[in-house]
């Protein structure tokens, strides 16, 4: 019992503290650092996710490079993923959990074996990726602010997206960054690979497949590519049509096509 109340008490703190931190600006002091590295056990991948973003935005770039394949190899097949907003069909299958820590002993996760989804709450723009502003600003009209059930109005302000596809799209800006093409095209791929399965339909199993979508159709953007990106905007708003940042997105690739 006293094992679990301090391994609550460990996560609780990071819970309140994450998002304070992550709107620091002097990311250099050192005290910051140290309490920043605190929380990045929250999850396997979350936390850190936040953290590289902020390495990212900063220009801190072979920082962030570094703590995204940190976050890669920690990602191993038996993480699952969770979500606070949305939920999946078998997500409470207690069946599910058992099988995570069958054959594996007491101390062989040093880590909670969970990804969370990643969300950028308003205070934290100055750490978000620039598409990601777009989620905080998802619909088109106040109706379709009305129309929000009760548990979507308590995080559709914010940017929310699973933590598997926002590693693949950060990789993809920070390989960018300091022009390692080869690994950058890698990344859109996995991205690519892991939001589509053969026939290309999108994946069942993500909480925020419509913001994963908007990830790729940005990536296809950037490379220019404005049909590849305007099939993924437009896949994406085939799964939500209304509070969706897609719709901002295809008026501005539609102005792009036309010149």
């Amino acid at each position: 019992m006293q094992s679990a109340a301090l391994e609550w008490i460990k996560h609780l703190y990071a819970l309140q503290f994450s998002s304070y931190y992550l709107r620091l600006r002097n990311i250099r002091d050192g005290e910051n650092i140290r309490r920043v590295q605190y929380i990045l056990n929250s999850d396997v991948a979350s936390s850190r996710l936040k953290f590289a973003s902020m390495l990212y935005c900063d220009g801190y770039l072979e920082a962030a490079v570094r703590v995204l394949e940190d976050v890669e190899m920690k990602y191993h097949s038996k993480v699952k993923a969770v979500c606070g907003s949305r939920g999946l069909q078998g997500d409470s299958d207690l069946k599910v959990f058992a099988d995570m820590l069958s054959g594996t002993t007491e101390n062989e996760f040093s880590e909670v074996p969970f990804a969370s989804c990643v969300r950028f709450l308003r205070q934290e723009a100055h750490c978000t990726p620039f598409i990601l502003l777009f989620e905080m600003n998802r619909n088109i009209t106040q109706a379709e602010v009305v129309r929000r059930k009760f548990f979507e109005k308590r995080w559709m302000d914010s940017a929310e997206v699973d933590s598997r596809p926002f590693l693949y799209y950060l990789q993809y800006l920070t390989y960018g960054g300091i022009r390692d093409r080869d690994n950058q095209i890698h990344a859109m791929r996995a991205l690519t690979s892991y939001i589509f399965d053969i026939i290309g339909n999108c994946r069942i199993k993500l909480y925020h497949p419509e913001t994963a979508l908007n990830l790729l159709g940005h990536c296809y953007e950037m490379e220019e590519d404005y049909e590849r990106s305007l099939f993924c905007y437009e896949g994406s708003l085939k799964i939500f049509d209304t509070n969706n940042a897609a719709n901002w997105h295809v008026r501005r690739i539609l102005r792009l096509i036309s010149g």
